[in-house]
């Protein structure tokens, strides 16, 4: 299974966009770490790659 994020751009109404353009790929058999601080949109992106939020761009 691949993962394939094109100009993923997400912000919360009213905020500074917390992705802008980002674009990843990952193959089958990759593993990726997400690290970082708190607030600093490790949680929406889990979120947005299981589609519980409206953004610009596509996850496939």
């Amino acid at each position: 299974m691949q993962l394939s994020i094109r100009d993923l751009t997400f912000a919360y109404p009213g905020g500074e966009p917390v992705f802008e353009h980002l674009n990843l790929n990952l193959d089958t058999g990759w593993r990726l770490g997400v690290i970082g601080r708190n607030g600093r949109g490790k949680t929406t992106l889990l979120r947005l790659m299981m589609g519980r939020m409206p953004f610009e761009g596509a996850i496939d």
